[in-house]
């Protein structure tokens, strides 16, 4: 018996569909770009705006397929973007700076955290910067910012931080209070969103850098010119996501906050809120990399390296993909949705 022709119909019909869905499918597996993307810090802070990022499904939103990877240096993670290992990547102002004047082909293309956000805190027997000359301060490692808002706060002080105290390199926030904690060292600095932490042991903020504003490049997003020149559009893709990253993170409280305990693994509810709220109030709605904040930074290194006297901030920065989200009205259509 032949098959009726309604049958027939209804069969093509269905091979068509299946055929029309397999081609949705197959060409959104082709356009979802896999990158890697490291984040420099596991406290939740700015690093947060990457997780957010990939946890809403923003950067699959906009076809790129991306692995936030953990690299725990703003210099090594500088390093994986020059190698071509991670293409798009967060560091800091003063290993980019380092790196444009070794050569590097680095460029900034948002900022999320453009002021230094750093206290300066200490032992509670250190009252007074004078009582600082001849102790030892827990640094990070050469070149980040922990080590430039240390050297900056020790200056503001009035100490020389060459000769009046002694720097250890020690490693992240945890290690360098648990020094503290121990009498190894006396006095370090930690960044906003890690402040309750020193708050609950009675360690006292000797200087505030917050307070003075700053400019400075914190938090950044960057990737090479190269890059930039031969994937524009995946760049530009990536900093849509990013920039609705932002707005995630400041407008969808509770699920920002699941997100930054998933990744900082933070369980204690008042620092992920105090963390969430603070970064809301600071983080600006268009991440434009800071060019005040680059010369911060240039003007602070030229006094041992002369070609950063040499180097125009503007030289390390291309605003354009953030620019053609607010000439467009990006961040007000989200707010309407």
């Amino acid at each position: 018996m032949k098959p009726d022709r309604s049958w027939r119909t209804a069969q093509l019909s269905a091979l068509v569909l299946f055929g029309f869905a397999f081609a949705l499918v197959a060409s959104h597996a082709l356009a979802a770009e896999r990158i890697y993307t490291a984040y420099f810090s596991p406290a939740p802070g700015a690093s947060s705006v990457i997780w957010v990022a990939k946890e809403a499904r923003l950067f699959d939103k906009y076809g790129l397929d991306v692995a936030p990877v953990l690299i725990p240096s703003s210099v090594r993670t500088l390093q994986a973007i020059l190698a071509g290992e991670s293409a798009i990547a967060e560091s800091a102002g003063p290993a980019v700076v380092s790196a444009r004047l070794a050569g590097g082909d680095i460029v900034a293309i948002a900022g999320s955290v453009n002021i230094l956000t750093y206290y300066f805190v200490t032992l509670p027997a250190i009252k007074r910067s004078e009582d600082l000359k001849g102790k030892i301060g827990a640094n990070q490692s050469p070149g980040t910012i922990a080590d430039f808002a240390l050297r900056v706060s020790l200056r503001k002080l009035g100490l020389d931080p060459a000769k009046d105290v002694s720097l250890r390199s020690i490693g992240v926030l945890y290690d360098r209070i648990a020094a503290m904690q121990k009498g190894i060292v006396q006095f370090t600095v930690l960044t906003e969103a890690e402040k309750p932490v020193v708050d609950k042991l009675g360690y006292p903020v000797l200087l505030d850098l917050i307070s003075l504003k700053i400019p400075f490049p914190q938090r950044g997003i960057y990737t090479t010119g190269k890059y930039i020149k031969e994937q524009p559009d995946t760049v530009r893709r990536y900093v849509r996501a990013y920039v609705e990253a932002i707005h995630f993170f400041k407008t969808r409280k509770e699920e920002t906050i699941q997100i930054l305990r998933k990744y900082s693994r933070v369980e204690d509810r008042g620092v992920l809120e105090h963390t969430q709220t603070w970064f809301t109030q600071n983080m600006p709605e268009y991440p434009y990399p800071p060019v005040e904040g680059y010369q911060t930074v240039l003007q602070e290194m030229a006094s041992s390296n002369p070609k950063a006297a040499a180097l125009n901030a503007k030289e390390l920065v291309d605003a354009r993909f953030v620019k053609e989200l607010e000439d467009s009205g990006f961040v007000a259509g989200l707010s309407k949705k």
